[in-house]
């Protein structure tokens, strides 16, 4: 009897382990794979420094995974579970978005896309900009003033090429032309100017001084402002060194643009030509990601060259009293002072410059 029951165990066990196998054989197997790709824009450009999202809910909501796209253009997420998830991809046209060097610049961004992943597979994104649909607008000659009060343009390049950031701004800046309509962004006029001579970085350089702004500080001089002789004026100082001053005290209009109509600059008599005076004028802007793509001519040391401005619209807001209503646009552009305008300083090297506005407009109501 105790053999039949001894018997009867191991016949049950093997009985058990069998039917615990079929039940694991019927389970579908885990399957978890690599996503990868490329991301670039509609022409072919790699989109280095962008930053892809996986989630698995629609709008970016629960995260699964954030990668940052390398130097070739190509991501890779690996250990993702079989399923459906939603995949996206934002760019910051520098670079550097994921570094977050800068919360306010224009972001690209890919149209949100959902897919099925099973194993390893392949899913490219192509950025895309997104158009507004505001109808808000800005126009000089439609009773809106530039607010050069509450405004700045200014520059900033990593000094002695390492990771700090020298900076500086302009007092004396104007627009002799916008004309910015939200509907219509392609239509979009900008004509602006900024009084190279006006430099200020927080060193003064008074008679006698030996500081960088204005204009007989030395960052003038780096920048190949040109100064007539005819206008200066022998100084002497208390130690008995000799300083000339620029300019003497008359001011004069000046034409920008070369057309003939005086515009809203007046210059020093000093300064010879543009090269006292940095212009940008745009020749063609399109919407761009959150924001804008401005691409025009900035002219800069007697050279003008081809540069890509990136921008956004603040719609602003009407005052209290409803008697004015304000808007500002925020936005930046890079160049290589060496490479593009020959100036050659030691502290500037071979760095890309970059200029940044934050420009403030109001209308009488």
């Amino acid at each position: 009897m105790r053999k039949v029951l001894k018997n009867f165990g191991l016949i049950a066990s093997v009985i058990c382990i069998t039917i615990l196998l079929i039940q694991c054989n019927d389970k579908e197997e885990t399957k978890y794979g690599t996503l990868s790709g490329s991301v670039g824009l509609e022409d072919g450009t790699v989109a280095d420094g962008a930053i892809v999202t996986l989630s698995t809910e629609a709008n970016a909501a629960n995260i699964l995974a954030r990668v940052v796209v390398d130097e070739n253009g190509m991501y890779s997420i690996i250990g993702i579970q079989s399923g459906t998830y939603y995949i996206n991809a934002k760019w910051e046209p520098s670079n550097n978005n994921n570094l977050l060097k800068s919360a306010n610049t224009v972001i690209l961004s890919g149209v949100e896309s959902e897919l099925t992943v099973e194993g390893d597979q392949t899913s490219d994104i192509v950025l895309a900009g997104l158009v507004s649909d505001g109808n808000g607008m800005v126009d000089l000659d439609d009773g809106w003033v530039w607010d050069n009060t509450h405004s700045m343009i200014g520059f900033e390049f990593p000094y002695d090429a390492v990771n700090a950031v020298f900076s500086g701004h302009f007092s004396s800046v104007g627009f002799d032309e916008m004309n910015f309509d939200e509907t219509a962004p392609q239509n979009t006029v900008i004509r602006a100017w900024v009084d190279i001579t006006s430099v200020e970085t927080g060193s003064p350089s008074p008679p006698c001084g030996h500081g960088r702004d204005g204009i007989t500080g030395c960052i003038t001089n780096s920048f190949k402002v040109q100064k007539d002789p005819a206008d200066t004026v022998d100084n002497y100082c208390s130690d008995g060194s000799v300083y000339t001053s620029w300019p003497n005290e008359e001011l004069e209009e000046y034409d920008l643009w070369g057309e003939g109509a005086v515009t809203t600059y007046m210059k020093q008599s000093a300064i010879v030509g543009s090269t006292g005076v940095a212009t940008f004028v745009s020749t063609e802007v399109t919407p761009y990601g959150t924001g804008y793509l401005a691409k025009g001519d900035f002219t800069f040391a007697g050279v003008t060259k081809n540069v890509d401005m990136y921008f956004s619209y603040l719609e602003g807001y009407t005052n209290d009293d409803n008697t004015r209503t304000y808007a500002s646009f925020y936005g930046w552009f890079k160049y290589a002072a060496l490479d593009d305008f020959d100036i050659s300083s030691g502290h500037v090297g071979d760095a890309e410059i970059t200029v940044k506005l934050s420009a403030q407009f109001n209308k009488p109501l």
